[in-house]
């Protein structure tokens, strides 16, 4: 993962091709990161709060990553879910 910009409770990077922003949100007790990842073509591959949990920017960097399927691993299962298939 690349940072091109960060600060207190704001991240803003790239990794595998896709830019990730997150930042930390007030408006939900449960819901502490509001993350954004978007491909080079400016498709949103995730555009939502973060799941109950996440606590850390460590934490919201994963999750960006895992909800975005930029895993490899990640996005197989993925597939295969949506396949009905094992990964």
């Amino acid at each position: 993962m690349r940072i091109l910009e960060k600060g207190r409770g704001y991240f803003r990077g790239t990794h595998k091709g896709a830019e990730i922003e997150i930042e930390r949100d007030h408006d939900y007790e449960d819901r502490k990161f509001y993350i954004r990842v978007r491909w080079k073509d400016g498709t949103y591959m995730y555009d939502g709060y973060s799941p109950e949990g996440i606590n850390t920017m460590g934490e919201a960097k994963r999750e960006a990553i895992r909800g975005a399927c930029l895993d490899e691993k990640a996005a197989r299962a993925a597939l295969s879910a949506k396949e009905g298939q094992k990964p």
